[in-house]
C-alpha cells in the first residue's frame, strides 16, 4: 500500500491546516501596509473542496507540465529503445559507479542555481533515477542525487525573481555567500552519497548492441540545452537582450503581411530567457512527436500510449494540486500572517527570519508564492536594513527544509515514482539535514552578524553541537564499528570454512576406510571363484 502513502501524508497536512484555522485568528493588511488582526476565519470542509478547485486553476500549467513529462517518457518506452539507452548509460559507469552520483549532483545543483526555478529540471529526473537504480543505488539515494540536488541547488540560487522584486535586492547581492553555499551543498552531497549512503548493489550490466537508439540520447541533450537557454534569465544576469531581439525579428518577419513564425508556431512561445513550464510543455510535446515519427509508431498505438500515460501520470499531477490546497487554505484563512507578525516581534532578525522561512516551507509548497506571501508580510512589518540579507536567509532555509517537510512537491513526486514511503525517506535524510543546517546557518550567521542576538547565538551553538555530534558518530559508526563487524564476520566465515573443510576431510577419510574394508582382496576373489 506504499503507493497511497503520498496522498495519506498530504491528507494529514490538509487536515492539520484546517484544525489550525479554527485555533489561530487571521491577520490582513491593505495596500498601504496596515495590519489588522481579525477574528478566527476557519476553513470548512466545503471550503477545502473549493480550495482544491482554486489550486487546480492556479497551478494548471504545472499540472499539464507533469502530464506532458509522462507522455514523453511513455512514448520513449514505446520505442523499445529507452531501456537500452538507460542500460548502456549505466554501463559507462560500470567500473566507477561513484562517478554517476557526482555528475548528477553537480548537474542538478548548478543548473537549478542558474535558472532560479526547481520545476524545469524535472524533465531529466526520471532518466537519472532509472540510471541510478540500474547501477544498484537504492531508492533514497536515487532521490537525493536528483530531486534532492534540485532542491539544494535552490539554496544558492543566483536569481530569485519575487525575492528581488519584493525586497529590492539584485543579482549581485550576497553573490559570494551564495557561491560558497553552493560549494558546501555540492561537497556535502557528494560526501554523504559516497561515504554514508548505502553502497550500490552488484548488478549485472552488459552493453546492448543495437541500432537506431542514438536519437534518444540526442533528444535528452537537446532538452538540457533548451532548458538552459530558455529558462536562465539572461537579461537579469548580464543585461543580454540578444534572444529577445532575435525573437522580435523572427516574429515580425512577414510574407504578404502575414507573420510566418506566428502562423506556424504560434504567439504563445516566449523568447529564450523567459521560458516557463508552459513553454517546456510545448517543447516536450514536439519532442514526443519527433520520436513518434522517427520510430514509426502507429497512430492507434500512439493514442493508446497517450491514454496509458495520462492514467499513470495523473497521481503525479494531483500531488501538485493536493499540496497547494494547503497553500490556498492558509492564504484564505489568513492565520499564517498572524504567526509571521508574532515571530517578527523577536528583535533577533536572523532568528525570526529563519523561523519564518522554516514554517513557510511547510505551508507554502511553491517558492514563488511563498516569497510573495511571506516576504511581503515581513517587508511590511520588518526592518528595511535587513531586507537584502533576508532574501538570502529565506531562500536558504526555505529550500533546505523542502527536503523533509510533508508538503514538498518534488520529494513527494520522487516518493511516488520510486514507491518509497515518507517514513523511510525521513529516516534516511534527517541526519544529513541537521548537519547541513548547522553548516548553512553558520554561513548565515556570519553574513548577518549585525542583526543577530542571543537567540541566534544560542541556536547556532545548539544546532552546531547536534550537527557535529551526529557527524562524528556517523563517521565512527561507518569507519570503526562497521569495519570491526566486517573483520569479525570474515573471521567467523574463515572459522566456519575451516570447520567445514575439517568435516569434509574427516568424511573423506572415513569413506576411504570403509571402501577399503569393503573392497575384496584378490585372494578372496579366487576362493569365491573356486
Amino acid at each position: 500500500m506504499k503507493k497511497y502513502n503520498v496522498f495519506k501524508i498530504l491528507s494529514i497536512s490538509i487536515l492539520v491546516t484546517i484544525v489550525l484555522s479554527f485555533l489561530i485568528p487571521q491577520t490582513s493588511f491593505d495596500s498601504y501596509g496596515n495590519l489588522t488582526k481579525g477574528n478566527i476565519n476557519p476553513v470548512s470542509l466545503i471550503d477545502t473542496f473549493g480550495n482544491g478547485i482554486t489550486s487546480f486553476g492556479v497551478f494548471l500549467n504545472s499540472f499539464i507540465y507533469i502530464l506532458c513529462i509522462g507522455i514523453f517518457y511513455f512514448i520513449l518506452h514505446k520505442t523499445g529503445k529507452y531501456n537500452e539507452t538507460i542500460n548502456n548509460t549505466a554501463c559507462m559507469f560500470k567500473n566507477k559507479k561513484y562517478l554517476f552520483p557526482i555528475i548528477s549532483i553537480i548537474t542538478f545543483v548548478v543548473i537549478t542555481a542558474l535558472i532560479g526555478d526547481m520545476m524545469p529540471m524535472l524533465i531529466l529526473v526520471p532518466a537519472f533515477i532509472d540510471v541510478s537504480r540500474k547501477l544498484g543505488y537504492d531508492k533514497p539515494t536515487s532521490i537525493l542525487v536528483t530531486l534532492g540536488s534540485i532542491i539544494l541547488g535552490s539554496t544558492g540560487s543566483l536569481y530569485t525573481l519575487y525575492s528581488n522584486q519584493i525586497l529590492g535586492s539584485t543579482v549581485t547581492d550576497n553573490i559570494l555567500f551564495k557561491v560558497f553555499i553552493l560549494f558546501i551543498v555540492i561537497i556535502s552531497l557528494i560526501l554523504f552519497t559516497i561515504f554514508f549512503a548505502k553502497k550500490p548493489e552488484d548488478t549485472k550490466l552488459e552493453k546492448i548492441k543495437s541500432s537506431n537508439n542514438a536519437l534518444i540520447s540526442i533528444v535528452f541533450d537537446v532538452l538540457l540545452v533548451l532548458i538552459i537557454l530558455g529558462v536562465v534569465p539572461w537579461s537579469s544576469y548580464f543585461g543580454f537582450e540578444g534572444f529577445t531581439d532575435l525573437y522580435d525579428t523572427i516574429t515580425n518577419f512577414k510574407v504578404f503581411n502575414v507573420s510566418v513564425f506566428t502562423s506556424i508556431i504560434g504567439a504563445t512561445l516566449n523568447p529564450f530567457g523567459t521560458w516557463t513550464v508552459y513553454d517546456l510543455s510545448i517543447v516536450l510535446l514536439i519532442a514526443s512527436l519527433v520520436i513518434t515519427l522517427v520510430y514509426k509508431i502507429k497512430f492507434d498505438e500512439l493514442l493508446e500510449t497517450i491514454a496509458k500515460s495520462l492514467k499513470r501520470s495523473l497521481p503525479y499531477a494531483l500531488i501538485i494540486v493536493f499540496a497547494n490546497v494547503v497553500l490556498v487554505s492558509v492564504y484564505n484563512s489568513g492565520f499564517f500572517y498572524t504567526i509571521i507578525t508574532a515571530i517578527n516581534n523577536i528583535t533577533d532578525k536572523l532568528f525570526s527570519g529563519t523561523l519564518v522561512s522554516m514554517l513557510s516551507s511547510l505551508v507554502y509548497p511553491d517558492y514563488s508564492y511563498a516569497s510573495q506571501f511571506a516576504l511581503s508580510t515581513l517587508a511590511t512589518v520588518g526592518e528595511s536594513e535587513f531586507y537584502v540579507l533576508l532574501a538570502l536567509v529565506f531562500q536558504v532555509i526555505y529550500s533546505l527544509f523542502l527536503l523533509i517537510v510533508p508538503t514538498s512537491i518534488l520529494i513527494l513526486l520522487g516518493l511516488q515514482y520510486t514507491n518509497l514511503s515518507y517514513k523511510e525517506w525521513f529516516k534516511f535524510i534527517y541526519k544529513y539535514i541537521l548537519v547541513l543546517f548547522a553548516l548553512l546557518f553558520s554561513v548565515l550567521f556570519i553574513s548577518s552578524i549585525k542583526f543577530i542576538g542571543v537567540p541566534s547565538i544560542v541556536f547556532i551553538i545548539l544546532i552546531s553541537l547536534i550537527g557535529y555530534v551526529i557527524l562524528i558518530v556517523s563517521i565512527l559508526y561507518k569507519f570503526v564499528f562497521l569495519n570491526n563487524n566486517k573483520v569479525e564476520v570474515k573471521k567467523e566465515q574463515s572459522k566456519n570454512n575451516t570447520k567445514l573443510n575439517e568435516k569434509k576431510n574427516s568424511k573423506n577419510v572415513t569413506t576411504k576406510k570403509s571402501s577399503s574394508s569393503k573392497k575384496p582382496t584378490s585372494k578372496s576373489k579366487t576362493k569365491k571363484t573356486k
